[in-house]
């Protein structure tokens, strides 16, 4: 099973959704089309399970992470700097695969949709982190945290989504030094 979810997860970034077909994943994965048939109904429900697996792994990472930021940094703008940082990360890191998935999340029905679940769990696992910090000051509140972290994530879901070839001035190495100081001045109420 591990070897078919690997393996379309590898085509759907490099070829995208819409491309993939069973039989490559077959070939891929080293196993017989029927194979895959026999553990999912179809395409759809393949690219459902791969999308499960992903978000699986990204919110065993953010775990991970979420412990190292709190024992390596008392100092809450740098624990905002690096949890801000690492959403650039993973988006860099897999912008292929966001796009795929936010593509297909988009036309999913939101009560149906276990993915938009799962990102729920991670992007409140995030602001956990920037709350539970203790030289938080009192008047950033779980409103403001959210807010400066879906904004974030909205600007890097647009990154995903936009040709650089159209935004030329918001390259990765541009949004990994900006973003942080973004939400770092929304949090402290320093907008200018």
């Amino acid at each position: 099973m591990e070897r078919i979810l690997g393996a379309a997860q590898e085509l759907v970034a490099e070829r995208g959704a819409a491309a993939l077909t069973i039989a490559d994943v077959a070939v891929r994965a080293e196993v017989a089309v029927g194979t895959i048939y026999s553990r999912f109904a179809g395409k759809d429900a393949l690219l459902a399970a791969v999308q499960d697996r992903w978000l699986d792994q990204l919110i065993a990472r953010q775990q991970a992470n979420r412990t190292a930021v709190t024992e390596v940094s008392a100092d809450f703008q740098d624990v905002v700097a690096r949890c801000v940082s690492g959403m650039v990360s993973t988006f860099r890191d897999h912008a292929d695969l966001i796009r795929e998935f936010a593509l297909r999340n988009a036309a999913q029905p939101v009560q149906d949709n276990a993915a938009l679940r799962k990102l729920h769990e991670v992007f409140t696992q995030l602001c956990d982190v920037i709350l539970a910090h203790p030289g938080r000051p009192a008047e950033i509140d779980r409103r403001r945290v959210a807010l400066a972290v879906r904004a974030a994530q909205a600007i890097l879901e647009w990154r995903v989504t936009t040709p650089l070839a159209v935004a030329p001035d918001n390259d990765w190495d541009t949004l990994s030094q900006d973003l942080p100081g973004l939400a770092m001045r929304y949090l402290s109420g320093n907008a200018s």
